[in-house]
């Protein structure tokens, strides 16, 4: 074996690492922005629940076309499906870690919104995919408040 066969190995070992290297980096960094952006919409759902406070009482929102009248219903109704469209976002974007983080973000909004949810008129709104998870992984909170 000459030296420029051993060069030749050791640069094809150097090249093999800088890609097993560049996939780790670009994994890490693509969880980090995705982390980064939930957190951001998350945010600022937080803000508007600050501003409407009976959107994120489950006493209104379990009833909410009963206890919400005139502007409010479709206030409500957009917050909701914001509220839903976050967590349709991190259940997308398929990231282990990255939705353990961001699983009681779905609890949560779930046991305040699932009455809006489950109304046939929002089903269009979400892939069947996300309905079905939904639907099969987290109860219907509403059935238990009056």
């Amino acid at each position: 074996m000459e030296i420029h066969d051993i060069s030749n190995i050791v640069a094809v070992a150097f090249g093999g690492i800088a890609i097993i290297v560049s996939f780790y980096t670009f994994y890490k960094l693509k969880r980090e922005r995705s982390y980064a952006d939930i957190d951001c919409l998350y945010l600022e759902l937080l803000k508007l629940g600050i501003q409407y406070p009976k959107f994120v009482d489950a006493k209104n929102t379990s009833n909410y076309k009963n206890a919400f009248k005139g502007e409010e219903l479709p206030r409500y109704e957009i917050y909701a499906y914001i509220s839903w469209n976050i967590c349709e976002t991190i259940y997308d974007r398929k990231d282990e870690i990255l939705f353990e983080t961001w699983k009681p973000v779905i609890v949560a909004e779930n046991k305040l919104h699932r009455r809006w949810f489950d109304n046939p008129e929002n089903h269009y709104k979400f892939k069947d995919r996300f309905r079905q998870y939904i639907q099969n992984n987290y109860p219907q909170e509403y059935k238990n408040t009056k």
